[in-house]
């Protein structure tokens, strides 16, 4: 009989409740007080009350917690604008309430003929937990910042089949990866490119050859061209190619390959090859397909731009998403 390893990942953190529906109310209308339960009575500073501002909607909860509950905030939503509360308790801290996961990663395998999740690791801002399961080659690799985990989805039968991650933006925008070159030699090295509003991605140009050596965008809005600087190619390549996209063609996904820089500045950190993926076809790959695979695609959730590192070539690169309202 096979045995089975089983282990058990826990977190203790902030635990963020976001209500996606909710109603909106007014104190003026008046209310009803029902409870409460726990310590009934103490002094002034002990008493803690929130109701809702009118016109506000209640979108979040945040509760600080370990073997009992130490602190509640609330925050609202009122015209596109969020408010927080006081925090309500909390003289005491829970037990790790700053640790929260800032990624995930893995590896897919076989199963059947058919694919499956074989691998999987959750990256914290403090640590990484894990990998349990079996690594293969054909692995995946998730940060984000700007925004939170809310969730996550995927196929499960047998066994997980496939795993994806619901994100929250902070601020509208949430920044996903970046894949290749992870530390910075100057802010002259920081690159990014984010649409105006009512702009479209008109054209995207390669210039590629062993790797990827630049990048440049051009948006369109109405009649109207605006093209970026190049980012990267302080060396040139031997090719340049230019991606145009259709006036509804939009950008779901793409997958890249990571390497290691080859000739007179050898050993450096690089996107090696690019795909780009839209809702009518795939443009690429642009580069030499060599080194560590990585792809990402989203839905529910539009593509407003790219970052990440460059220099001689492109270190590095992710991309900004906008929740769809």
């Amino acid at each position: 009989m096979l045995g089975r390893a089983c282990s058990l990942l826990h977190f203790i953190y902030i635990l963020t409740v976001y209500l996606m529906g909710g109603a909106t109310t007014s104190k003026a209308a008046g209310y009803i007080r029902v409870g409460k339960w726990g310590k009934q009575s103490g002094g002034p500073q002990n008493e803690w009350s929130f109701a809702f501002e009118k016109d506000h909607k209640l979108v979040k909860i945040t509760i600080d917690h370990g073997e009992l509950i130490y602190s509640l905030m609330f925050t609202t939503k009122c015209g596109g604008v969020l408010h927080n509360s006081n925090m309500f308790g909390g003289w005491n801290g829970g037990d790790t309430v700053s640790e929260e996961i800032v990624g995930i990663g893995g590896a897919i395998g076989n199963r059947g003929g058919n694919p499956v999740i074989s691998s999987l690791y959750f990256m914290t801002n403090k640590k990484t937990h894990g990998p349990s399961g079996h690594a293969t080659e054909n692995v995946f690799y998730l940060p984000w910042d700007k925004g939170s985990l809310v969730g996550f989805y995927g196929l499960a039968g047998y066994y997980i089949d496939g795993i994806g991650v619901y994100l929250k933006a902070y601020e509208e925008i949430v920044r996903v990866g970046t894949w290749g070159k992870t530390q910075r030699a100057g802010p002259q090295n920081v690159w990014t490119f984010q649409l105006e509003e009512n702009h479209h991605l008109k054209k995207i140009t390669i210039d590629h050859g062993d790797l990827i050596y630049s990048l440049m965008f051009t948006t369109q809005c109405g009649g109207l061209t605006q093209t970026t600087e190049k980012f990267g190619g302080w060396n040139g390549g031997e090719t340049v190619s230019e991606v145009i996209f259709e006036r509804h063609e939009e950008i779901i996904a793409i997958s890249g390959t990571i390497a290691l820089s080859r000739g007179s500045d050898a050993g450096l950190t690089i996107i090696s090859s690019i795909s780009f993926m839209t809702n009518k076809k795939t443009h690429g790959p642009f580069g030499n397909v060599r080194g560590k695979p990585f792809t990402v695609s989203w839905n529910i959730g539009s593509f407003v731009g790219f970052y990440g590192l460059a220099g001689y070539y492109i270190d590095s690169i992710g991309v900004y998403l906008k929740e769809v309202q």
